[in-house]
């Protein structure tokens, strides 16, 4: 009885270090997200897309040759008093692009507590929160994974190499439901898992927070789906090889239904897949046998860049090594224990699976494109410790040793990374062009745009809201402006869209206002150009 209570006692003091631990390890990681969001100067056009299309009031009209006020390009950003929690109008706009409405959802209501304020806080708080959640649900199911043993020195050594990778920093910084969507399958993915080790198939621990969930993460975004296919699949397959027909069955009841309902709710998801240009696009490039092996080769360099580090390689290298090593040893009858179980072999499937999907539909956006293997980025990490783990217990006898190493190595990966500045969306190189600007805002503006394209004005937004107005004129009409306020000006701010016009449009200044004498580039965003006229 005696030796019992010791027994409980050594495990509560375990469970308490490694709470502790984890809790540490968590308020580092959000310190060096804080630090990263407080570095972000500029945004990516999607990400104003985001608070463009969630808070806008009346829509950016492009009237060629008028005067647009800062106030009407800014309460497109906003939500403005009155106007909070107008989720029926997210939904309907949404609705109108190519992606679920959740996300949105979540980002103007924390836009509506927040009326009239534009701050990339914002959405990186939306997306903290889901960082959060993300990191509980990896230590999760990387314990239950990896089993008593050592499952919660595993659980903690992928928290470690996943919080601090650059790949999920970026993440967080993009203001846009790819962290989000990692919850979803994060959570998913421990549904199963729990149910697999605890033998529980009940309708409250499973089966009902497996619909709700299926809601959840078909409404973040539509590659929800593509996780859950390859893991239901590999789910059914052990139900059925335990003869667990009844389970079976409630469980395709039960995801059918739960798509069933995001679908009855939000119908407009039927012709963004089947019909809509991000739709068609993907089956045309999936379809596409010719490109399978670039397209896994572009995945496996983000994945091997910016979680890795560049040492996936060797990582590999050494697990195939001691792989043959350890079947060696095995004929010897000197062999460990089995190396993985129907869980890790579970997550592998559908880990690997997303990862070869994702891979021949994703956008290839160079470095960006991280953001759509992002929700399996844990996942792949935990599987290439978890085995690394279960192949150097063989021949390293104390755990303790083992981890330290394990967590330098970790350590070193992800320090190097952010030390070669492999964090992306910060876009720092715009800090000079917004004090730049913040130094001119009492100069007239000018904004020629491509006709063709005239939306892509919001990709200049946080910009422009800084100026008192803005002149807006179309690059197809090459007559000379006649607005005395430009014409009169001895100093003017022009941005101007990559247009085969374009330097007709900026000689046709110089010849409208004889104040000016010449031009030069300041800066440039995306297929923008500001230029400096004096």
């Amino acid at each position: 009885m005696e030796k019992k209570t010791e027994m409980n006692m050594a495990s509560k003091r375990t469970n308490l270090i490694f709470v502790v631990s984890m809790v540490i390890l968590l308020l580092f990681q959000l310190a060096l997200l804080f630090f990263y969001g407080n570095q972000k100067a500029g945004f990516h056009e999607d990400e104003l897309y985001t608070f463009y299309s969630t808070n806008k009031t009346a829509g950016l009209f492009v009237n060629d040759r008028q005067w647009t006020s800062r106030e009407q390009l800014y309460h497109d950003l906003v939500v403005l008093p009155g106007e909070q929690f107008r989720y029926d109008v997210v939904k309907q706009m949404q609705s109108w692009d190519v992606h679920p409405p959740l996300y949105y959802y979540m980002v103007h209501t924390i836009c509506s507590l927040f009326p009239n304020v534009f701050s990339k806080w914002l959405g990186i708080a939306v997306n903290l929160f889901a960082f959060v959640g993300s990191f509980v649900l990896l230590a999760y199911g990387a314990y239950m994974a990896a089993g008593e043993k050592h499952g919660k020195m595993i659980a903690f050594l992928t928290c470690l190499g996943w919080g601090f990778g650059s790949a999920v920093i970026s993440g967080v910084m993009f203001i846009r439901m790819y962290q989000w969507l990692t919850l979803f399958i994060l959570l998913c993915l421990d549904l199963h898992l729990r149910a697999i080790k605890k033998n529980d198939f009940s309708i409250t621990s499973f089966f009902f927070p497996l619909g709700i969930t299926v809601f959840l993460g078909f409404l973040t975004q539509y590659y929800y789906i593509v996780f859950h296919f390859f893991l239901g699949v590999g789910f059914c397959f052990l139900l059925l090889k335990n003869k667990k027909i009844k389970e079976l069955i409630t469980y395709v009841v039960t995801c059918a239904a739960g798509l069933g309902l995001a679908i009855c709710y939000y119908p407009a998801c039927l012709s963004h897949i089947f019909r809509g240009y991000r739709g068609t696009e993907a089956v045309s490039e999936f379809g596409d046998a010719s490109n399978t092996l670039d397209r896994l080769r572009f995945f496996y360099g983000l994945f091997d860049d910016y979680v890795m580090n560049g040492t996936l390689s060797i990582w590999l290298l050494l697990i195939c090594l001691c792989l043959v090593t350890r079947g060696y040893l095995k004929k010897k009858g000197k062999a460990g224990n089995q190396l993985m179980d129907a869980s890790t072999w579970l997550m592998l499937f559908s880990a690997m699976g997303y990862f070869f999907i994702i891979s021949k539909t994703a956008l290839l956006l160079g470095e960006t494109s991280n953001r759509y293997q992002l929700p399996v980025y844990g996942i792949l990490l935990f599987l290439i410790l978890y085995v690394s783990w279960k192949i150097a217990e063989g021949f390293v006898g104390n755990y303790r040793v083992l981890a330290g190493v394990f967590a330098a190595v970790l350590i070193l990966i992800d320090g190097m990374a952010l030390k070669n500045d492999k964090v992306f969306f910060l876009y720092r190189e715009e800090k000079e062009i917004m004090e730049f600007v913040d130094t001119h805002v009492n100069e007239p503006v000018v904004v020629f745009y491509n006709d063709a394209s005239p939306e892509h004005v919001w990709w200049l937004l946080d910009e422009l809201i800084r100026y008192p107005r803005v002149y807006l004129a179309g690059e197809v009409n090459t007559a000379l402006i006649t607005d005395e306020t430009i014409t009169e000006s001895e100093k003017l701010l022009v941005y101007i869209a990559g247009h085969e016009n374009q330097e007709l449009c900026l000689e046709g200044i110089l010849s409208a206002n004889h104040n000016l004498k010449s031009y030069r580039a300041v800066g440039e965003k995306k297929l923008w150009t500001l230029y400096e006229f004096s």
